[in-house]
Formats: C-alpha cells, structure tokens, sequence
C-alpha cells in the first residue's frame, strides 16, 4: 500500500535529522553583543566606521563613552564570528569600526576579484551600534546605509552616508551631513547646518543658525528658521518658512521650485535675477521696485525699509514671497 505524503515527508527529515543535516537551511549564528566603557575626556572625539545597520547615540554628562555593537548574521553570511569591532581609544579619541575578516566595506561591496567584476560582493552583517558619549565631544559617522539618529549632542557633528536615514534632534553645535539619497530630519538646532545630498528629501525644524544646502534634486522643507540660508539646487526645490530674517538669503535653482514666507513686517533687500520662464509671485507689494521688461520681470529694491539680502536666481520654475 503507498504511504502517504505526509508519512514520506515525516520519514525523510528524520533521515536527514539522522545523518546530522538540517531539513532546510544551515542554522545561523545568534546574534552576537560587544562592547565596553572607556574613558573620554569632555571635549574628545567619537569616530564609527561601518556599512549597514543602525547608530543610535546619545548624551550623558560623563568623561566616558559606554558602547554596544550587536552584529547580526545573515542567511548569505550565517557566522556572526567573522565580524569584529575594532576599538582604538586614548583619552581624545574612540574611533570604532565595522570589519569583516573577507575584507572591508570598500573593498567588498562591488570591484574586482579574481573571478572577475562582482556585483555586490559578501553579504557583510548589519551591525547596530548603542553609543552614550559625553555631550560636549565631537562626533564623526562614517556609513553606507545604516539608519542614524544623534540626540543631545553639543559638540559637532559629522555625518558621511550613502542612503542611509539620519534623524538629529536637540543638536548644540554645527552639523554637516553628506548624503546620497537618504532622508534627513534635524529638529530643535541650535548651531551652523551643511548639508549636502543628490536626491534626498531634507525636513528641518526650529534652526537657529546658519543654513546651507547644496543639492541636485533633493526637497527641503524648513519651519522656523532663525538664521541665514543659502540654498543652492539644480532642479531642487525648497520651502522654509522663517521665525525671523536676521540675515542673508541666497536660493539659487535651475529650474526647481522656490517658497519662502517670512513676518509680515520683515525688512529685506530683494535682489533677484530671473530667466523669462519664472513665475513669481508675492504677497508683499513689489510694484515700487519692479525692473527689466514685461517679458522678464526682476526686482531690485527694499522691502519694508529694508534689510538683509534676499537673492533670489533662478532659470525655470516657480518662487513665491509669503507672509505667515
């Protein structure tokens, strides 16, 4: 009589159970956690070199930075035992990195090897680092696509990253982010901002300070903005909306998309150069102070009995002049 399917199935993981093979694929390694706490002198460094995972970081009021790393295997790279944290620290300085046994990151992610061009090379483990570190040192992350956030920091703030997602929130001191693709939040700035990206959507929240971006397509979108901005975009667009205009505003675009609203009583000196296909238009009066032709319209003038430079350039596109 033919046995079942069932019964068949049943017979042939014991089988394999038997001879010592798993019925479906190798069991990875668990996860694997280290990390220590190590001395760092209130106005040190923290340096992180690493590919894809997440950085979490925080503050306290120590001479100290306490660390966790949690590699993570994966179902290509099942041996968590094949990454290690390497940790170099003095009393100035921790610099932590991601380094895998096959290679790193650059080397691993796409080039040559002796089979010829590779495509994406070892599947590298995501790495989730856990890092609490005095709030008036510095910090510098050096990534691909791990998911970043920084709270609380007071010293200054360097982010390099592919594609990655970076969140900062309560930052004291100067932040430059270098960005591919990725999204940026920054909320609750008190400090000069850089940023520079590809295509990446930027939203930023109570800045006061020094604003300047440079971008090929990417979005920006800025509330209460107390400081300067300078925005420059082949075909990005902005839209930031000012608590106060204490300084100069450049937005230079190619053919984006420009939206600025300022106070009602804001005084500013309006400077713009505009191609025949921008359409501008405002809720403050600009008759006074209109020049060019019918056909290419610019202004150059004050505004409200004047004030900081607002410039304003751009070859295609919308820009608006808003009041709040």
């Amino acid at each position: 009589m033919p046995r079942s399917v069932p019964s068949l199935c049943a017979l042939l993981a014991a089988a394999a159970l038997s001879l010592g093979v798993a019925p479906s694929v190798a069991a990875q390694d668990p996860a694997r956690t280290v990390g220590d706490t190590v001395p760092l002198a209130a106005d040190g460094a923290v340096a992180v070199d690493t590919h894809e995972g997440t950085i979490t970081v925080t503050t306290w009021e120590r001479d100290r930075v306490r660390y966790e790393a949690e590699i993570m295997p994966t179902d290509e790279d099942p041996d968590a035992e094949k990454v290690t944290i390497q940790a170099r620290t003095n009393d100035e300085r921790l610099r932590l990195a991601t380094d895998h046994e096959d290679g790193d990151d650059e080397s691993t992610v796409f080039g040559f090897d002796e089979d010829g061009f590779r495509w994406g090379g070892i599947d590298i483990p995501a790495v989730h680092y856990t890092i609490r570190m005095p709030r008036s040192a510095a910090l510098r992350l050096d990534d691909h696509e791990s998911a970043i956030e920084v709270t609380g920091l007071a010293g200054a703030l360097r982010i390099d990253t592919h594609e990655g997602p970076v969140t900062v929130t309560d930052q004291r001191g100067a932040v430059t982010i270098d960005s591919h693709e990725g999204p940026i939040s920054i909320t609750n700035q008190d400090g000069d901002v850089t940023l520079d990206t590809h295509e990446g959507r930027m939203d930023l929240r109570n800045i006061a300070g020094r604003l300047s971006v440079d971008t090929h397509e990417g979005t920006l979108s800025v509330e209460e903005l107390e400081g300067s901005l300078r925005f420059d975009a082949h075909d990005g667009t902005v839209s930031a909306s000012f608590a106060t205009v204490t300084d100069d505003v450049h937005v230079s675009t190619h053919d984006g998309d420009a939206t600025l609203t300022l106070p009602p009583t804001s005084g500013v000196d309006l400077n713009t150069d505009f191609d025949d296909d921008v359409d501008l238009r405002s809720d403050f009066d600009l008759s006074a102070i209109r020049i060019g032709d019918e056909d290419e319209p610019n202004y150059r003038g004050d505004i409200n009995g004047g004030g900081p430079e607002l410039y304003l350039e751009a070859d295609d596109g919308d820009v608006a002049l808003r009041t709040r």
